[in-house]
């Protein structure tokens, strides 16, 4: 991200110079770490998960952040590039959604132009919303 729309994005949520933060913040994540599953119809994670033959365990599950909804500090954040389809994580990713790590808002999905923001489902039952995709951790990665 560039330094302009660091100070722009400071600005806005009035804050200082200091907390700005560069790309190296911003981490790859680790190669072969989730699958990339498009949802067709709104459906439960759990469900979701076990139509696709994939073994069920809270927690590994990231869906995509396309509406007005509180998230807890403790959530990770994952952002995918729009057009290469990397993915990346660490503070920054939670920090350019105006969410500092540890702090739970209440937020609106953010316009990123480069990402899309995918949040770490705690939730069983949390429905999956259709034409949206969903990020599951493979079983054996190893963090």
């Amino acid at each position: 991200m560039n330094r302009g729309l660091n100070r722009m994005f400071n600005t806005l949520l009035k804050r200082d110079a200091s907390d700005e933060f560069g790309e190296a913040d911003l981490r790859a994540v680790s190669p072969g770490r989730f699958q990339v599953l498009d949802v067709d119809q709104d459906i439960s994670i759990k469900a979701f998960v076990l139509e696709n033959g994939l073994t069920f365990k809270v927690g590994r599950g990231f869906y995509e952040f396309t509406k007005t909804e509180t998230i807890q500090g403790h959530k990770e954040i994952i952002l995918m590039d729009r057009k290469t389809g990397d993915l990346f994580e660490g503070e920054a990713a939670r920090d350019m959604l105006g969410l500092p790590a540890g702090t739970t808002m209440r937020i609106k999905p953010s316009n990123l132009e480069k990402y899309v923001v995918f949040v770490q489902s705690t939730s069983a039952n949390r429905k999956l919303m259709g034409k949206t995709r969903f990020l599951y951790e493979v079983e054996d990665w190893a963090r």
